[in-house]
């Protein structure tokens, strides 16, 4: 499929929106899962929209396929830059998510900014420096040439669109904004805070019985260090030799780089479940069922949606209240130990195991905090309102 295809293709769909991003859920492609839930919602409204991924090599041919009834178009950057004509001519909305420097740069330069909404996830306008806990001493010392220019590269092309006032921005916390705009180095104008949904038809709401305090769920990526597993999993060391530790049924489950070194020391108790592998939403949302309390420890969150989606389905969470997370989350309906501390953790899983009277009204306080801040009312019916502006 050429260019002019893809245009042609573009008029004759004539979408209510496009989509343009690095990456996008497709076989056994998991990057992009945010972007996906957002499309499907829009979908599910009402609306049409195509799907650019534009992480292909310049010299390779685009191809498109199918999620549901969405067409998802593989192309490069250089395919997207050719389809801009079409893309102005059409006057549709273009929202797009963690733009590269290229791609940002295309937008302001050869799209109309009045039709463009940028979504920024986290790291494509954050200082590599605030994430210092992922490096080790050897890797950052070899790293750090190249890592500080990949910060000029996306602060300069992100510094320009922060500064347009006709190009909407979109963060998904008061605290990710603020952090961006100091390593930006600009104030964004044009700016809405929306959390990433969180789907509460799916992690349906469930009041947890106060015997459910002793059914625990560690259920996280392990890929970096800022998921901050190895806090919970020592917690978990710690306690092991109190006596009624036993009682408890903790599932631990997770894949990457860490998971085979920090679960390490969980794997002799004999209550402890360790299983190694990802999980499907829905796979997600069956082991909610299943247990009462959620261990989501972190050392950086730009909002915690795992935590998030748990609390929709009513578990108890014990979190640390560093970064996005108090903005999304409380002492109404999680326990909050200070950071990098696994006593501090551990402690806070044995309060609710001795207090499991807390379960119920927790967990009710989870799930109404979720729906209120983060299910559809919030979140997807005012991107549709934005897209629908953009096409005014």
């Amino acid at each position: 499929m050429t260019s002019g295809n893809l245009a042609a293709e573009l008029r004759a769909e004539s979408p209510d929106f496009i989509v343009l991003a690095p990456g996008y859920p497709r076989g056994t492609s998991t990057g992009g899962e945010f972007i996906r839930t957002r499309v499907q919602a829009y979908v599910a409204a009402g609306l049409s929209g195509h799907v650019y991924e534009y992480r292909a090599p310049s010299d390779a041919a685009p191809f498109t396929l199918h999620d549901g009834s969405t067409p998802i178009t593989v192309t490069s950057a250089d395919g997207i830059e050719a389809l801009a004509p079409t893309l102005r001519e059409l006057g549709v909305p273009v929202l797009a998510h963690s733009p590269t420097p290229r791609m940002a740069e295309l937008l302001r330069t050869e799209l109309c900014g009045s039709r463009v909404a940028v979504w920024y996830h986290g790291y494509e306008v954050r200082d590599y420096r605030r994430l210092m806990c992922n490096f080790s001493p050897t890797k950052i010392a070899g790293s750090r040439p190249g890592l500080d220019q990949m910060n000029r590269d996306r602060f300069a092309a992100a510094r320009p669109i922060f500064e347009d006032p006709a190009i909407t921005k979109v963060f998904v916390s008061q605290f990710q904004r603020g952090y961006s705009e100091f390593d930006v180095g600009a104030t964004a104008e044009n700016v809405h805070v929306i959390p990433n949904h969180i789907d509460t038809d799916l992690y349906r709401a469930r009041e947890r019985a106060p015997e459910e305090a002793r059914r625990i769920l560690l259920l996280r990526s392990f890929a970096t260090r800022n998921y901050a597993n190895d806090i919970a999993l020592r917690a978990l060391e710690i306690l092991a030799p109190r006596r009624g530790f036993d009682q408890l049924e903790i599932t631990v489950r997770g894949f990457g780089l860490h998971f085979q070194r920090e679960v390490t020391g969980v794997r002799a108790l004999r209550n402890v479940r360790v299983q190694e592998g990802y999980s499907s939403p829905v796979e997600m949302a069956m082991l909610h069922y299943d247990h009462g309390v959620f261990l989501c420890p972190t050392r950086f969150d730009t909002q915690g949606v795992m935590l998030g989606e748990a609390m929709a389905s009513g578990m108890v969470g014990i979190t640390n209240p560093v970064a996005a997370i108090p903005e999304f989350t409380d002492e109404t309906c999680s326990l909050l130990p200070r950071g990098d501390d696994p006593l501090a953790f551990a402690e806070a899983i044995w309060h609710i195991f001795t207090h499991p009277e807390l379960m119920p009204v927790m967990s009710r306080n989870a799930a109404a905090r979720v729906e209120e801040q983060c299910g559809r009312a919030a979140t997807v019916d005012r991107e549709i309102t934005i897209i629908r502006s953009l096409a005014a």
